[in-house]
């Protein structure tokens, strides 16, 4: 999560957490996290940043393609 300003991770966790309730998928805190971090990085990789509409669209994708799932317990 490089260059990431205050607040961008609780937004983006937020983000991640609707998109993944909206699928019926349950995720810890723990989970939460780890899930999150790694959209915000793949999205910093890609020369994305952390907006709304940014993180909106690599969740969606993440989630599509089950990549969550390496963090469930």
């Amino acid at each position: 999560m490089l260059f990431s300003k205050r607040g961008d991770f609780n937004r983006c966790s937020e983000i991640v957490k609707k998109k993944l309730q909206r699928k019926n998928i349950d995720v810890n805190d723990a989970e939460l996290k780890k899930i999150t971090e790694n959209i915000m990085n793949i999205s910093y990789a890609k020369g994305g940043d952390y907006s709304r509409e940014i993180i909106d669209s690599f969740a969606d994708t993440y989630i599509e393609h089950g990549l969550y799932k390496k963090y469930l317990s």
